[in-house]
């Protein structure tokens, strides 16, 4: 196996604590957190894209909900949306770990937007990977073959040899169709017994 690649979202990290959720949903919404799940999401692939940034994403969120997007706001909603998403699964990290430990190339492939691009970037736990890749700075995000096709080229590797591991079937699907060897996430444990490990 020449490079072994992987999603961030609910990948490495876990899937966000109801707690952790509830304060962001809280922090913008007030008391109809269902309406703030609707918008997060609806506007999230232009925010992922980077073709909107942290302004323009939270500030129309904010206005839809009737609410206005202050400075100190926005500033809150960033910081509770890293948090959301920076509970890490450590199985995964393991498994990480251990495939550094056999010098196997690692790199990371995240739909993200710049601020959670640059939060991963500075983790410590980031520097197992030796490339990672983000949609808001490619422009560019799964399930779009492009995006494939764009790491196999900034790795130097054939399609061929490389093992994607996504928790979306979606992307999956697309990046078995570009060539690559990809694996579903759903535990750890199965992924280590995918990779065989």
């Amino acid at each position: 196996m020449e490079w072994v690649i992987v999603d961030y979202g609910e990948v490495v990290c876990r899937t966000p604590p109801e707690d952790a959720a509830a304060r962001l949903a809280a922090a913008a919404a007030g008391a109809d957190p269902a309406a703030f799940w609707e918008l997060y999401w609806s506007g999230r692939d232009a925010y992922d894209l980077g073709t909107v940034d942290a302004a323009g994403y939270w500030g129309e969120l904010c206005g839809r909900l009737g609410r206005a997007a202050t400075p100190a706001l926005l500033e809150d909603l960033v910081r509770l949306d890293l948090e959301m998403w920076s509970h890490l699964q450590e199985g995964t990290l393991q498994i990480l770990r251990d495939l550094d430990a056999r010098r196997v190339p690692l790199a990371l492939l995240s739909n993200a937007p710049l601020e959670m691009a640059r939060h991963i970037e500075a983790a410590p736990w980031s520097a197992v990977f030796r490339h990672r890749f983000f949609s808001a700075d490619l422009r560019l995000a799964k399930p779009d073959p492009a995006i494939f096709e764009h790491v196999a080229a900034r790795l130097g590797a054939a399609p061929a040899d490389l093992t994607f591991v996504d928790d979306r079937p979606a992307n999956v699907e697309a990046a078995r169709t570009a060539g690559l060897r990809a694996f579903l996430f759903t535990t750890p444990a199965q992924l280590r017994h995918d990779l065989a490990l």
